[in-house]
């Protein structure tokens, strides 16, 4: 009888290792990300992943499913500090805009690359530009003719 509890505890003692060892808990990381443009206009967003098996660049472009980020949410406030609009523009790994294009470096926590993120449909906003060059906040009017309502160049904090 002993024989058979002694067994027990050894199978125990190999599942627990096998599952830390090549289960290991996944980290949850959570990045903070500020735009304020020369008018005043602000746009704060978060964003998701899990850290396990992550490429050093993470890039997601468009609708569908994501294949890094978990979720990024925009809130866009006007030059009075007043939140005017939120999005979600990925929520549980689906990204919802056509548009939509985000590029991140998980080694330095640094956004790179090109972004288009927040709105899509008519009177939306959305911030969109090359992180290292210009970003500019705009509305979406009818027949394409977007108004630019705010720029700054990379004047962008990042905090995780």
């Amino acid at each position: 009888m002993w024989k058979i509890a002694r067994l027990f505890q050894l199978i125990v003692l190999i599942v627990f290792i096998t599952f830390h060892l090549f289960i290991s808990d996944a980290k949850a990381i959570t990045v903070h990300f500020e735009w304020q443009g020369n008018q005043g206009y602000l746009v704060k967003a978060t964003l998701n992943y899990d850290e396990k098996n992550l490429p050093t660049i993470i890039t997601e472009k468009g609708q569908g499913k994501t294949n890094y980020l978990e979720s990024l949410s925009v809130s866009i406030y006007n030059s009075d500090h007043e939140l005017i609009e939120t999005y979600d523009n990925i929520k549980n790994k689906i990204a919802t805009g056509k548009y939509f294009q985000f590029n991140f470096n998980t080694s330095t926590k640094q956004l790179i690359g090109k972004i288009d993120i927040g709105g899509e449909s008519l009177g939306e906003l959305y911030l969109k530009g090359n992180i290292k060059d210009n970003l500019s906040l705009y509305q979406v009017q009818k027949f394409n003719t977007d108004s630019m309502l705010d720029q700054a160049d990379s004047k962008m904090t990042i905090n995780w």
